[in-house]
């Protein structure tokens, strides 16, 4: 079977989809299935541009799916993988499914500013998605992307639930945390929280930076490992400097994904702060190595308090946030993880 995957990022240059997308691939292969990536930054196929979706966003997202559009011989493939389609017209495969990790439309409702630029978003996302679906049958990875397309006006009929996956036996509990600690500088003895992912305004690292300093002074002996690069990386760093507990904070910047099961096992618990979520594949991998997590209250991340798996708290109070996760962290650690861990190697 030859399957061609296209996708506005992809592994090493990316986080979420480009992560999803290049562990699927790596599997297929493996079964014998000839996969050719087409993204901005290839590795076999390259269109589009990273700086005009970093710079234009929504703007280079179009002009990424023009050039797809546009491949030559794409009928010579088997079936077409696309992640976040966003066609300016219909879509040109009628061999392609559609894979939607979020949408627009939630960051709009959950009143992710610029508003209007959101709202614009949402818009062409709603025309875009329309027309796709004439065409094509979408998989959407948790229940809210599934009701944001409902919501867009999809036929139920051409949606699947088709929840991101994780390698349980790659993100696993193991030996060897003291010396990774130490490799990081992290004092011994202390509680650490970690957060892996994209440092953008939709995961709110400095809100989180904000919450951990209120929590760093009921509790001194905890330390926030933050691990990825974003915009706003450099005003996270700063936010931890103006609150005086930069050396609380250990910033590792970009991490190859080779060294993320290592770095989970550094922690005790994951963190984030979201403001919009699809299904988070770093929060899979925190639980299959084991760890609770503590969580911003939004539709899809609520159900680990359902699951005794971690606990809500409301980021946009801080100092009630930090009081809420000091009496967690108190709380058994490791019981919670080992349900987290069952959570994900049973479902």
């Amino acid at each position: 079977m030859n399957l061609l995957v296209c996708a506005t990022e992809y592994y090493p240059h990316g986080f979420g989809i480009a992560n999803v997308a290049h562990r699927v691939v790596e599997r297929l292969k493996v079964k014998g299935v000839s996969c050719t990536v087409c993204s901005p930054t290839g590795p076999d196929i390259t269109t589009g541009s990273r700086r005009l979706i970093r710079e234009l966003a929504v703007g280079g997202l179009l002009h990424y799916w023009t050039g797809v559009a546009r491949l030559p011989g794409a009928d010579e493939y088997d079936a077409i993988w696309m992640h976040n389609p966003l066609f300016p017209g219909m879509s040109p495969f009628p061999h392609g499914v559609a894979t939607i990790h979020s949408t627009y439309l939630n960051k709009y409702c959950q009143g992710m500013s610029p508003q209007r630029y959101y709202r614009l978003a949402s818009a062409i996302e709603r025309r875009s998605l329309a027309r796709t679906a004439r065409v094509n049958r979408f998989t959407a990875v948790s229940e809210t992307v599934d009701a944001d397309l409902r919501a867009i006006g999809l036929d139920p009929s051409r949606i699947a639930l088709i929840p991101n996956g994780v390698d349980t036996g790659c993100f696993s509990p193991g030996e060897g945390r003291e010396e990774l600690r130490r490799n990081l500088d992290i004092p011994g003895g202390h509680t650490v929280l970690i957060f892996l992912g994209r440092m953008s305004e939709v995961k709110q690292p400095e809100r989180l930076v904000e919450t951990f300093s209120h929590l760093h002074r009921l509790q001194p002996d905890t330390t926030l490992v933050m691990a990825g690069g974003g915009d706003r990386l450099d005003a996270t760093r700063a936010c931890a400097r103006d609150l005086g507990i930069d050396e609380a904070v250990r910033f590792l910047g970009t991490v190859d994904s080779d060294e993320t099961p290592e770095l989970y096992r550094v922690a005790d618990c994951f963190v984030m702060a979201s403001r919009s979520e699809g299904s988070p594949l770093a929060l899979l991998e925190a639980f299959s190595t084991g760890l609770p997590a503590i969580v911003s209250p939004i539709q899809p991340l609520c159900f680990v308090e359902d699951q005794g798996i971690g606990r809500v708290v409301d980021f946009d109070q801080p100092e009630a946030a930090a009081e809420s996760m000091a009496t967690y962290i108190d709380s058994d650690l490791r019981r919670a993880g080992e349900r987290a861990r069952t959570y994900v190697t049973e479902r």
